[in-house]
């Protein structure tokens, strides 16, 4: 895998919106708080126009990205916000120029269809952490007071070349397993809606030796059903050496329209969709649509111990 290089204080990164709109007021925002990182933000056009239910158009949108990593005055790139749209603009990136320019990239949520690209095609680590405009830091003025949790494991993942270890949850909270050993392998993967969306295309998540992430936010439990059975029947549980489940933010079960009915609890689905390939499979890891949030660095070596639950990151995203 290619690593960029990490940041360092006083570095200029473009902050881009390849999926949905946002108002000026988060926009103005998430400039503070990427200036409050120490960092110079470089807000390029698409944080300002809107396209319906997307910042702009899928040319410009592209144009964004692929002029920020060309741009060798631009050391990282942090993603403005999540939403939809990514998936429109895969056909239309320059991934050649890509990996030729490695760059830190940051952002979740819809941007798991980039990471995937990149990790992929690019061959380049990326991080699955907080945009521009999440919430994860408290603005009064110009003063901006980030949650601890967040800030240290984001400035550690960008700002340094060192690996992040054992992980360890917010607050406290205990990692959880199911089925028993090791799963050792290069961390890919991101929010579920995604990973099911590009399944068929070239931008299918190969999980052949891999620890497979996944996190959603607000969809039925029944919905999460449908798309773990997806990616089963696509052998996707089967090829992976273990899966990291991360938070499932919102997702309830659904009412149904007799008497008593229910959605399955989460929990049977797992067991229903997941554990039959007998993979170590780590749940409760807080990451996703929730925070406090770690940074991911996809495309680096894991290891998880479902017998100790226990997830390590054994290298760093960045040199």
């Amino acid at each position: 895998m290619i690593k960029p290089i990490h940041l360092k204080r006083g570095d200029k990164v473009a902050v881009v919106a390849p999926s949905s709109a946002t108002d000026l007021k988060s926009v103005q925002n998430g400039e503070l708080k990427v200036r409050a990182l120490g960092l110079e933000p470089v807000m390029f056009p698409t944080c300002y126009t809107n396209y319906g239910h997307l910042s702009a158009r899928d040319e410009e949108r592209a144009r964004d990205i692929n002029n920020a990593f060309r741009d060798e005055d631009i050391k990282g790139i942090i993603c403005l916000r999540g939403g939809y749209g990514t998936p429109r603009i895969l056909d239309m990136l320059d991934y050649d120029m890509i990996s030729e320019n490695p760059k830190v990239f940051v952002g979740f949520s819809d941007i798991t269809a980039l990471h995937v690209a990149f990790n992929q095609l690019c061959g380049l680590t990326t991080f699955h952490g907080p945009m521009a405009t999440s919430n994860y830091a408290k603005i009064q003025g110009e003063r901006v007071d980030f949650e601890s949790y967040t800030y240290e494991s984001l400035v550690k993942n960008l700002f340094s070349d060192e690996p992040m270890g054992i992980h360890k949850n917010p607050n406290g909270e205990q990692l959880k397993s199911y089925c028993r050993g090791l799963g050792e392998g290069i961390l890919i993967g991101g929010n579920l809606t995604l990973l099911t969306a590009c399944m068929g295309t070239k931008y299918e998540v190969d999980t052949r030796d891999k620890i497979l992430f996944i996190e959603e936010v607000s969809e039925p439990i029944y919905k999460i059903d449908r798309m773990l059975t997806t990616l089963a029947l696509a052998g996707k549980f089967n090829h992976c050496r273990g899966v990291i489940l991360g938070t499932f933010t919102g997702c309830e079960r659904e009412k149904k329209a007799y008497e008593g009915g229910f959605d399955l609890p989460l929990e049977d689905v797992i067991e229903n969709t997941i554990v039959p390939f007998g993979k170590p499979v780590i749940y409760n890891f807080k990451a996703g649509h929730s925070f406090p949030q770690p940074t991911l660095p996809l495309g680096t070596q894991v290891k998880i111990d479902a017998d100790l639950k226990q997830v390590v990151f054994m290298e760093s995203g960045a040199i």
